[in-house]
């Protein structure tokens, strides 16, 4: 009975806990590089130029930069699947 009583007067800070831990979750996945978020990136910086809003020379500065952080992206997931390879073993 007791446990009863303290999961219903403890429900309230548990749910703002969950809720935390949720937005915390999600604002991680936003900071945080992916292969489609990049792509995006590159489609929207080659709208950009198509539509004449930034120069040829910001385009590639630019350019450049999204595609080193794909590639580091890509070599992080590639370590990351040998480490989990070798678990497996």
């Amino acid at each position: 009975m007791a446990f009863l009583i303290d999961d219903i007067l403890l429900f309230p800070v548990k749910g703002v806990v969950w809720i935390a831990e949720k937005v915390w979750d999600m604002a991680l996945e936003e900071l945080e590089d992916s292969p489609e978020k990049l792509q995006r990136e590159l489609l929207d910086l080659q709208m950009a130029q198509d539509t004449e809003q930034i120069t040829e020379a910001e385009y590639q500065k630019k350019e450049k930069d999204i595609l080193e952080r794909l590639e580091a992206l890509k070599e992080k997931l590639d370590l990351k699947k040998k480490a989990r390879s070798k678990n497996k073993i």
